[in-house]
């Protein structure tokens, strides 16, 4: 009897481990996702940014070749 309830503590401490194993895990595969969306994120302003000055640079010199042009001709 008493060796039936070591096994059973046995057990019971083996599912508690492997319990926290898997909360583990999950912990990680959330922080896992949540660095891959920061990385996505980074990588999207990396492009659209400098877009977004290169179309602001472009509309500059639209803006004043098309005043010149007003004001020369």
């Amino acid at each position: 009897m008493v060796e039936n309830d070591e096994r059973l503590a046995t057990m019971e401490r083996m599912h508690a481990d492997v319990r926290r194993i898997y909360a583990e895990i999950s912990r990680m595969q959330a922080e896992q996702d949540k660095l891959k969306s920061e990385s996505l994120k980074i990588n999207c302003e990396t492009f659209w940014y400098p877009m977004g000055v290169a179309m602001a640079v472009v509309a500059t010199i639209a803006s004043i070749t098309g005043l010149a042009i007003k004001l020369l001709l």
